[in-house]
């Protein structure tokens, strides 16, 4: 497939959470400065000039996406993927280990500090999800039983006899590993142009949605060191609430779209395993 050397992944993954930062950033919290040296105000009115001016927020947005990025895969799809287990885990209904549950002292501690630091996601979840049991909340959602069994054994068909790899040790309780899901999405990827662009959306889309809620993470914190230190930035407790559900919302709506994703790439290998029986 021929691609964009922009694509949309690139927009929605990395430009806009960049945006969003730093829109609030200026607008909420006061930095107005922050704006004035990003838009080159001293900029003359030419339509030229000021199209220009937008250049440096822009690229500011941009770079700042792949930032954010990096933080949200290292913290939010980290704490997912301890709590929840992986999407090719959990659609096959194999149930998560403890969240507290790593072989080494290291990991355990880390894990604490990884729980702390994206605080108003873990705290929602475990309130809302956890202990409360709202379905709404719960997007790590397995497929029906007779679906589960038969996605899982049309997908390890597509690995050994179209990839060649030895799936003698694939059981359904245990899953699609995470490199086999990969084998398969690249797979389709590959072989069914209309699944592979379905894919490429719902990469965008949780790649937006896990980086935007990193952004109201970072925010969240942002807030409640102003509440505390800075009172002068006339940031209240509303806005502390706000940044912890907005955060947690887009949290969900990772979790949804990361199921998504991992789901089509299931799917897909059924159907072209049925087609090319």
């Amino acid at each position: 497939m021929k691609q964009n050397p922009f694509s949309f992944y690139d927009f929605l993954g990395y430009m806009l959470p960049g945006a969003v930062l730093l829109y609030i950033v200026t607008f909420v919290f006061g930095m107005d400065d922050l704006l004035a040296k990003l838009s080159l105000a001293d900029a003359s009115n030419s339509t030229a000039s000021q199209l220009l001016s937008f250049i440096p927020a822009v690229l500011c947005s941009y770079l700042l996406g792949h930032v954010l990025a990096i933080g949200s895969s290292a913290l939010i799809e980290a704490f997912t993927n301890y709590s929840n287990g992986y999407p090719s885990e959990f659609l096959f209904d194999v149930k998560p280990k403890p969240y507290l549950s790593s072989d080494r002292r290291e990991g355990t501690l880390g894990r604490v500090v990884l729980w702390l630091l994206i605080f108003p996601i873990s705290i929602f979840k475990y309130i809302l999800k956890d202990k409360m049991k709202i379905k709404m909340f719960n997007q790590a959602k397995s497929l029906p039983k007779p679906l589960r069994e038969a996605t899982f054994d049309k997908c390890r068909a597509i690995l050994s006899e179209h990839i060649e790899v030895d799936t003698s040790d694939m059981k359904l309780e245990r899953g699609i590993d995470g490199d086999y899901l990969r084998l398969l999405y690249h797979f389709i990827f590959e072989n069914s142009e209309r699944h592979s662009s379905k894919l490429q959306n719902y990469v965008a889309l949780y790649g937006l949605t896990r980086n935007v809620s990193f952004v109201f993470v970072l925010l969240f914190w942002g807030a409640v060191y102003a509440y505390l230190f800075m009172g002068e930035l006339n940031i209240g407790l509303t806005h502390i609430f706000t940044f912890a559900s907005l955060a947690y919302i887009f949290y969900i709506g990772f979790v949804k779209f990361y199921r998504r994703y991992s789901l089509e790439a299931v799917m897909a290998a059924s159907v072209f395993s049925k087609k090319a029986g």
